[in-house]
């Protein structure tokens, strides 16, 4: 699992943005808690504003795994 600090309503959306462009390939849980979250969901990300969250992308391939936490460092 990766983390990912939404400090603000500006990094929410980059989060969303990337999990958007990824919705084809794999779907990326986001979780708070006993919260788990869709990625792309615009409400439900921004709900955990201000939270350190873990992002659990749902895949067996490697290489798009690692191709996801660097764009995920990307944005950062």
């Amino acid at each position: 699992m990766l983390n990912y600090n939404l400090a603000s309503c500006e990094a929410a959306s980059k989060l969303i943005r990337l999990c958007e462009a990824y919705k084809n390939k794999m779907e990326v849980d986001v979780i708070h808690g006993r919260y788990v979250i869709d990625g792309c969901s615009l409400l439900g990300v921004h709900s955990l504003i201000g939270k350190i969250v873990s992002l659990n992308p749902q895949s067996t391939d490697k290489e798009l795994l690692q191709q996801f936490s660097n764009d995920l460092e990307n944005i950062k």
